[in-house]
């Protein structure tokens, strides 16, 4: 099994989400996942829960847990939806579920 591989089905990511590489840095203690979505691919609109289209994306960071002792970052480019009764919105994303904290949000200026 390819590390790539590995870490798709760890993660337990949905059909439309693919890991796209990892960087390892053990010097560092750190561990960099970067996640794709499949283009074309239609997504919940977390108001009404219908299935919308993409209108853009945007890359964002999260803290994931550990892996071992490695600090590990997943790394995702995560769309909007265009929804006709909703307008735009964010998606909800799997790995950062509310009241379930396997990954946190980093954001400039934040410190763990």
């Amino acid at each position: 099994m390819k590390n790539i591989d590995l870490f798709q089905a760890t993660l337990g990511l949905g059909s439309e989400w693919f890991v796209t590489k990892t960087k390892f840095k053990p010097t560092e203690k750190r561990l960099d996942t970067y996640l794709d979505f499949e283009r074309w691919s239609h997504f919940e609109c977390p108001v009404c829960k219908t299935l919308c289209g993409a209108y853009d994306a945007k890359e964002q960071v999260w803290q994931h847990l550990y892996f071992f002792q490695y600090k590990t970052y997943l790394h995702a480019w995560v769309p909007r939806v265009s929804c006709k009764e909703h307008g735009v919105k964010q998606i909800n994303i799997p790995w950062a579920r509310e009241r379930c904290h396997p990954a946190r949000l980093v954001t400039p200026g934040r410190h763990f």
